[in-house]
């Protein structure tokens, strides 16, 4: 992993601690073992960037903090075991079932479902805060919104062949839009913000 990748993971260990300080161990050690780790984009650092964006949007959207707990974990396993099947119903059914496994400890059927809500492509809008802000942490963060969103962009050009340029990631971001209030502030932010010398 590079530094920032490091960095990202042990801000998410910070927050299991704090959140979890029982299972907080655990909860990481099974983050690691991700047999989907090395990926260029759904490997491991896009989970703990999708982890630590929806804590931004939970907060900006005041989630309760039981909410907040649920959207954090969904985030850390939505990913998890990408097997990068054309259906995403596939992939998906990975990261439920490795939640079901290591999220016993919590309310790990409503983590499976919000997980379930991040299946692409999108359907309706989401049922709920919860989803959304999981959906928007996805969606806006790792090809847009980081200082290293072009190693994501990059990374989703390697896996599915995606067009990687930050026009492109702009472009889908607005086809498919933000999903609370949160997440459309800071891309109009975003784009709002003065061009690059």
């Amino acid at each position: 992993m590079r530094p920032i990748d490091l960095e990202r993971r042990q801000r998410c260990l910070d927050e299991l601690r704090a959140r979890f300080p029982d299972h907080a161990g655990e909860v990481m050690a099974a983050v690691d073992a991700n047999p989907s780790a090395d990926l260029p984009y759904h490997g491991t650092p896009h989970l703990f960037v999708v982890a630590l964006a929806a804590l931004d949007l939970a907060q900006a959207e005041g989630l309760t903090p039981d909410e907040t707990d649920t959207v954090f974990l969904a985030a850390l396993f939505h990913d998890w075991g990408y097997l990068s099947a054309p259906d995403d119903r596939v992939n998906i059914a990975v990261a439920v079932a490795a939640a079901r496994e290591h999220l016993g400890f919590t309310a790990a059927g409503r983590i499976a479902e919000v997980i379930e809500g991040s299946c692409f492509p999108y359907g309706p809008e989401p049922p709920d805060r919860v989803q959304a802000v999981l959906r928007d942490a996805d969606v806006l963060y790792s090809t847009l919104m980081l200082p290293d969103s072009q190693h994501f962009r990059t990374g989703l050009f390697l896996e599915r062949g995606a067009p990687a340029t930050e026009q492109d990631a702009i472009a889908f971001i607005l086809r498919h839009g933000a999903q609370t209030a949160s997440g459309a502030r800071a891309v109009t932010g975003f784009l709002a913000r003065p061009a690059a010398p």
